[in-house]
């Protein structure tokens, strides 16, 4: 089913209704899960009244939809600019597998540590996904993965094209399940301590990437390319 949230006016009071209904909508969505809420519930903690929330999203869909896609998509659209960023920069040349990384993990990762409700809302969508998210996420992200598989191919030629999707895969589960406690880790408000962090997620992951397979391609099932989503 295609869902499309009603565009709220552009008044100042619209908008800030709009804001707290997608920061509430994070926080319980994350917390709760999809079915686990109730637009009342929403309004409720909100401080809105149920008419203004379904004036401005419709549909609890609606709105679930519009919640993921608010923190989603800069960070997708970030860690596309950085990688043609680096691409242009090294020539024409492949790009290093480590600046390949880093442009992948860096965008995902900072946001975790700036909005933490957000990163609990995605893990939660990756674990235990309403049916109705799957099309949005395909969308907004098949084109970003793309982007990154080609660039680890051109650097890392002699690694099969799915076992790359699959250790991708592993180093954005890893990511996304680290962000969701790190900004609650002693000594993550430093920003030296946080790119320490990263210079060792990167250097943890780059070493995967560029490890030769542990199991000889004769004797491993091609992978789907990209992963099919679950079924409804």
């Amino acid at each position: 089913m295609s869902v499309k949230a009603k565009t709220p006016s552009k008044s100042t009071e619209d908008q800030a209704t709009v804001t707290r209904l997608l920061d509430t909508a994070e926080r319980l969505f994350g917390e709760l899960g999809y079915d686990g809420v109730g637009m009342r519930m929403l309004a409720d903690e909100a401080k809105v009244n149920l008419g203004a929330a379904t004036y401005h999203y419709g549909s609890k869909e609606a709105l679930y939809v519009e919640t993921f896609m608010r923190g989603f998509r800069p960070v997708n659209a970030e860690r596309a600019r950085l990688l043609r960023d680096a691409e242009t920069q090294a020539g024409g040349k492949p790009v290093s597998v480590e600046k390949i990384v880093e442009c992948m993990v860096r965008p995902p990762y900072e946001s975790g540590l700036e909005h933490p409700a957000f990163h609990k809302f995605l893990a939660r969508n990756l674990l235990m996904p309403p049916p109705f998210i799957h099309a949005a996420i395909q969308r907004d992200m098949a084109p970003s993965i793309g982007l990154f598989i080609a660039a680890l191919k051109r650097a890392l030629p002699d690694i099969p094209e799915d076992l790359l999707h699959l250790r991708s895969m592993f180093a954005m589960g890893a990511l996304l399940m680290f962000s969701i406690h790190a900004s609650e880790m002693p000594g993550m408000k430093n920003a030296k301590s946080r790119e320490t962090v990263l210079r060792e997620m990167i250097g943890y992951v780059t070493a995967g990437l560029k490890s030769r397979p542990v199991v000889p391609s004769s004797a491993r099932p091609r992978l789907p390319i990209p992963p099919k989503p679950l079924k409804r």
